[in-house]
């Protein structure tokens, strides 16, 4: 069931009512956070010294969570609208789903690593909604990056073949959707049927159910595995942003490709450059980088 339109104004009405944040209010707002969250964990620890002046940091510190959601909510609409014109999930749903993600993000955030917000809360805010996507569409819930990329190729093969009258080879919607073709393939292997837990396997009277040999995980996903989402997103959003070559050098350089990282000189002589040459290229393209995802120099 979706959220009545009159709800979604008064929402809406809210919204402009809290000024946007600037990279020193966030520091700021998540520093007294952090202190609140110190302050309460020593009153629930039975803390009788200063106890008054611990419930006013813990007292801070809640408001100022509260006020980081609240100038925040602005960057749920907007990813949520992003999902609305492919989703079974009407724009209200999407933002309750997401208003999770920022809440998450919020508890998460680590002022000390320079990220801006923005960039760090739209990952988890797309998580929530991509979870929640998937949950009401599916029995058995795809894990989020295969459903997105599920999501993705299901939209250009309808496209392709609506085009040219055929149904699309892996290459074509590799192409069309700028996946690598494994991931094509393994999105297209996620679109299966489903089969019943129940499913007896084998011939026998007393045989065992399929569940039976079905690992059970959590419904919720580790930080670790958000976090490394992050990460991930990071590395495919600078991996858009560069030329081959400066790609190349910083993935060389700083072994993202898992292999031995390489020295100014020696991937100098592999690409036949200067070593100064090399570390313009390095420099250049960390700078970039640096402005593209909005982290502090």
């Amino acid at each position: 069931m979706g959220v009545p339109e009159d709800l979604l104004d008064l929402y809406f009405s809210e919204l402009g009512k809290v000024r946007l944040l600037t990279a020193e209010d966030e520091v700021r707002l998540a520093k007294t956070i952090e202190a609140g969250r110190e302050a309460q964990e020593q009153l629930d620890a039975g803390a009788e010294a200063d106890r008054e002046e611990l419930e006013r940091v813990a007292r801070k510190g809640h408001e100022a969570f509260d006020h980081f959601v609240a100038a925040n909510l602005r960057l749920v609409v907007s990813v949520a609208a992003q999902f609305s014109k492919r989703s079974t999930l009407d724009l209200g749903e999407l933002i309750q789903e997401g208003n999770l993600g920022l809440l998450r993000a919020v508890e998460k955030f680590d002022w000390r690593r320079g990220f801006k917000f923005s960039t760090y809360a739209t990952w988890w805010i797309r998580q929530a909604i991509q979870r929640g996507v998937a949950g009401s569409e599916r029995t058995i819930r795809l894990p989020v990056a295969l459903h997105d990329a599920l999501v993705k190729v299901r939209a250009a093969a309808a496209r392709l073949e609506s085009e040219n009258g055929h149904e699309p080879t892996i290459e074509e919607l590799a192409k069309a959707t700028r996946l690598t073709p494994a991931k094509v393939v393994r999105a297209l292997e996620g679109d299966h049927a489903m089969t019943s837990l129940d499913r007896p396997v084998g011939f026998d009277s007393d045989a065992s159910d399929l569940g039976e040999f079905v690992a059970i995980a959590s419904d919720s996903p580790a930080d670790e595995v958000v976090e490394r989402h992050f990460v991930d997103g990071v590395f495919e959003m600078a991996r858009e942003s560069l030329d081959e070559r400066s790609w190349y050098v910083l993935t060389r350089r700083y072994g993202l490709d898992g292999r031995q990282v390489l020295t100014l000189d020696a991937l100098g002589r592999e690409l036949g450059l200067s070593r100064e040459s090399v570390r313009k290229i390095e420099n250049t393209a960390l700078a970039r980088l640096q402005a593209e995802l909005g982290v502090a120099a």
